[in-house]
Formats: C-alpha cells, sequence, structure tokens
C-alpha cells in the first residue's frame, strides 16, 4: 500500500459516497476550509485501487498547532486507516505539530481516547425515501402537529441564496447567539459556504411576510444534513422550525436524497435541541471515541492537563 498526496478529486468523493463517509471529508467541504486555513489530503492506494482517504485541517489552540481529522480517516480497514493517521502525524512532526486529533466514524486501533472532539459523537439518521405523507405520519404526535399547526398559520417556506436571504438567516442566527449564549460563523462564511458545497437556505415566512425561521441543508451522496438553523423566539408559537425542517426534508427527497441527518444530539448539553430533533424520528448512531496522537509529547501533555483544569 502507497499513501500519497490527492490526485483525483472526482475519484475522491466517489469513494467517500461508496463508503458512506461524511461531507467533512469532501472535496468541496475541504474547499471551504481552504479559504480560512490550511489543509492537506492524502490518499491510500493499493494495487491501483483507492482505498482510503484523509483530509486533515490546520487548527490552532493557545499551546501551538495541531491537524485536526474531521469524521476521518476514511479506509476499507482498520489497519488503512490506521497508516493513513500515522502518514499524518508523520507531516505533524516535520512542520511542528504539537498532536494530530482525529474523530473517526469507524474506529483505529491507535492514538489515545480523548473526550474532547469538535463535531458530534452522536446523531440521528433517518430514512427519507418514503412518500411525504409517511414521512410526516413517522414524525412523533407532537412534531405532527406542530408542522400542521404552522401551515394552518399560513407560513410558507422559501428556499433561495440571495444576499437578501442570507441577510435574514443571519439576522436570525445573531437573535438566536445572544439568546442561547454561544458564537457562530461570519457572515462572510455562510455565503461562502452557499457557494462551495452542494446546499440550500430555507426560510419560514409568516403570513406578514416576516422571515421567522431558517435553516442551512448540505447534501452529499445520498445524504441531506442539517447544518444551521435559527428562528424568531417571539414567533415562536407559529412554530415554523418543524415545518421548515419538514418542507426541507422533502427538497432533500426530490433532489435524490434517502437519508437524514439530524447533525447532533446530546441529552445532557443540548435536552431541548435534542428533544426537537428526536420528533422527526430516525435511528440514533453513535461514532467511535475521538483519538489524540501525540507528537511533541511534553507541549501535549500541558495541553492535556490544562483541559482538565479547566473542565
Amino acid at each position: 500500500m502507497k499513501i500519497k498526496k490527492l490526485t483525483d478529486k472526482n475519484r475522491w468523493d466517489q469513494f467517500l459516497i461508496e463508503n458512506e463517509a461524511s461531507f467533512t471529508q469532501s472535496i468541496n467541504w475541504g474547499e471551504l476550509k481552504s479559504k480560512s486555513q490550511s489543509i492537506g489530503r492524502l490518499e491510500a492506494m493499493d494495487e491501483g485501487e483507492l482505498v482510503g482517504v484523509c483530509q486533515f485541517l490546520e487548527e490552532k489552540n493557545p499551546f501551538g498547532e495541531y491537524f485536526y481529522i474531521p469524521y476521518g480517516p476514511v479506509g476499507k480497514s482498520t489497519k488503512i486507516r490506521n497508516e493513513l493517521l500515522k502518514e499524518v502525524a508523520k507531516i505533524g512532526e516535520q512542520e511542528g505539530k504539537i498532536f494530530v486529533k482525529s474523530e473517526p466514524r469507524k474506529k483505529v486501533s491507535i492514538g489515545e481516547p480523548t473526550p474532547h472532539r469538535i463535531q458530534p459523537k452522536k446523531t440521528l439518521v433517518r430514512s427519507i425515501k418514503e412518500s411525504p405523507e409517511d414521512i410526516l405520519q413517522s414524525f412523533k404526535k407532537g412534531t405532527r402537529y406542530s408542522v400542521r399547526y404552522s401551515r394552518r398559520k399560513g407560513v410558507e417556506i422559501r428556499c433561495g441564496k440571495s444576499k437578501k436571504d442570507l441577510d435574514q438567516f443571519f439576522e436570525l442566527l445573531n437573535k438566536t447567539e445572544d439568546r442561547q449564549n454561544f458564537q457562530s460563523f461570519s457572515e462572510d462564511y455562510f455565503e461562502k459556504m452557499l457557494s462551495t458545497i452542494d446546499s440550500d437556505l430555507f426560510l419560514a415566512i409568516s403570513e406578514e411576510g416576516d422571515v421567522v425561521a431558517s435553516t442551512i441543508f448540505g447534501y452529499f451522496g445520498n445524504v441531506a444534513t442539517s447544518l444551521h438553523s435559527a428562528f424568531d423566539y417571539e414567533k415562536r408559537k407559529l412554530r415554523a422550525t418543524s415545518l421548515i425542517r419538514y418542507e426541507a426534508m422533502l427538497k432533500a427527497k426530490k433532489e435524490g436524497c434517502e437519508k437524514f441527518d439530524a447533525w447532533g444530539i446530546d441529552e445532557q448539553e443540548m435536552p431541548g435541541v435534542t428533544k426537537f430533533k428526536k420528533g422527526f424520528g430516525g435511528e440514533e448512531v453513535v461514532y467511535p471515541e475521538a483519538v489524540d496522537v501525540s507528537i511533541r509529547t511534553i507541549k501535549y501533555k500541558v495541553y492535556k492537563t490544562a483541559g482538565k483544569i479547566i473542565k
């Protein structure tokens, strides 16, 4: 087996799709991230066959730089994934990185397990191959009621990517951030996202013409993923968040998607959001533990110790 830098972008994404890998390892996602940080791509070849890929990003913390592999490496066996991870660590050693963080979808057997992660460890994935009515009937009772209630109240769903659409989404997002005390990305980042990856921006419009909810769906292979959402808390009684998600699922179905990924649940950290997402059904998926591969031992130990103190 030989590991080398990327040579064929088309083959790369096809390999990911065939192996049910995440969009975070895709070429377009890498292109989006490369607008603000350095990225690397490695492919593993065995007798002319592509058997593994790994896209990694350069990240920083107060102790220095490290490489991060979101939902990767991707390989046909644990051995292949291990070898790709080792190769990233070699590059990290050459470039003076502290460690490599991997959050694989399929396990690796090297590195040190760590509770600190960036991508969700658990999510909900459901089929959207059924008819629109069957999809609706599969929701929990309260979610079905919310979808129908929102329709009765005259809420309409629109899909668009204009500057005005993005401004309206970002205005809602800022309100959501202030209310829930979190910080998301800049408007420029979302503009680049919508123009770089296969995605749609959905807006829920009230009878009065106000944008009361919005969400961004990303598409990769046959999977649609809910990436970012926001809503007007003062108009929450319209229940537009349920309708917009349902209509986005139907749009994804028309685009050829067969699965919907709710993109992260956590009963402890996000009880309300998790309850909302579970209302749409789906099977819970739990990914393997994240691992760190230490490169600069002393700095990595300082980083680990500091993490325990902060926690």
